[in-house]
């Protein structure tokens, strides 16, 4: 299962594309840091940045091979689906606070 998840994923992914897995080893950061961390993915300009979630075996060897770096949204494990929620929650919020909008509070 892994190795045809990961092969799906290789096909849609660039030579120059940046990718960032989503892990529970990878680092952790607070919504700030976060959103820091797309302004500089931003700041890179001309790549597609990639956030992939594994399934419920994780990745193939050839994806973390392949990866630029790896986030973790909790030490705590989760269901893949319930990591696709969190995780877009915490792109709006970042991109929020780029934005300067109203919708998190320190």
């Amino acid at each position: 299962i892994k190795q045809k998840e990961g092969s799906q994923f290789l096909e849609k992914i660039g030579g120059t594309d940046t990718v960032f897995l989503l892990d529970e080893g990878g680092k952790q950061f607070d919504s700030i840091g976060f959103s820091v961390f797309i302004q500089e993915q931003f700041n890179r300009g001309g790549k597609q940045v990639f956030f992939l979630v594994g399934g419920p075996y994780g990745f193939s060897p050839e994806i973390y091979q392949r990866a630029t770096g790896k986030i973790s949204l909790s030490k705590m494990t989760f269901s893949h689906q319930m990591i696709r929620l969190f995780f877009i929650e915490q792109l709006y919020r970042a991109l929020t606070i780029l934005k300067g909008e109203p919708y998190h509070h320190q």
